[in-house]
């Protein structure tokens, strides 16, 4: 289930003035996106984003809370809380808790000047300054080579393709949508919208699933 709890995880920043798009513009404004989880079609959970504005700050919330279930018999779960606080362009704050099928990770990141130092399960390190979250929901992660795991706390790889525009479906309706193949430590197709937002995530489960996490009314 590594994969899957890999792209459970992934969920959040851009230059202050595309990190959402259109949305949260105004001061104090609340933006709220819902995501389904699925595996080879079937619903399997879903992940919410609040993103909430106030001058110079953005603050992003991610809930995802997901179960696989096999004959009514649940066989893997997942469960992440995850909190950043950005400053202008820079990641100040970050706290997450990843539950990973009963294996509970606890990862933070605080800014102190040109540092960035991040506790992961109680060992500390300093990373790169510049250094963003892989959450997808934040397309400046396609400009980047090199990322914040805020399940573990590890920095992971990346690697992007820009497959250019293309139309999808989404709730029923046909979108233009930005495709871009991200390589982490697993391979994943992505889109947005016209707004920069994220649309959807598809990638193969070490058993072959699809796994998407798509955008949904609720």
């Amino acid at each position: 289930m590594r994969k899957l709890s890999f792209v459970l995880g992934i969920a959040v920043t851009v230059c202050l003035s595309t990190v959402t798009g259109a949305a949260a513009q105004a001061d104090g404004k609340v933006t709220t996106l819902h995501f389904a989880v699925t595996r080879n079609g079937e619903q399997i959970g879903s992940t919410t984003l609040r993103l909430q504005r106030n001058g110079d700050q953005i603050v992003a919330e991610t809930a995802t809370n997901v179960q696989v279930k096999i004959a009514f018999l649940t066989v893997y779960r997942y469960e992440q809380r995850l909190t950043e606080r950005w400053v202008g362009d820079r990641l100040d704050a970050l706290s997450a808790v990843t539950d990973d099928n009963g294996r509970i990770h606890r990862v933070s990141a605080t800014r102190s000047g040109d540092a960035l130092t991040v506790n992961a399960d109680g060992k500390i390190s300093q990373v790169d300054p510049a250094m963003m979250p892989a959450n997808l929901w934040n397309v400046s992660l396609v400009r980047m080579t090199a990322a914040l795991d805020p399940k573990d706390g590890s920095v992971m790889p990346v690697s992007v393709v820009d497959r250019g525009n293309e139309q999808i479906v989404v709730q029923g309706r046909a979108l233009t949508a930005h495709r871009y193949s991200i390589r982490t430590t697993i391979p994943q197709e992505v889109w947005y919208d016209g707004d920069q937002r994220l649309l959807k995530v598809e990638l193969r489960g070490s058993d072959g699933s699809t796994i998407n996490t798509t955008r949904s009314a609720t």
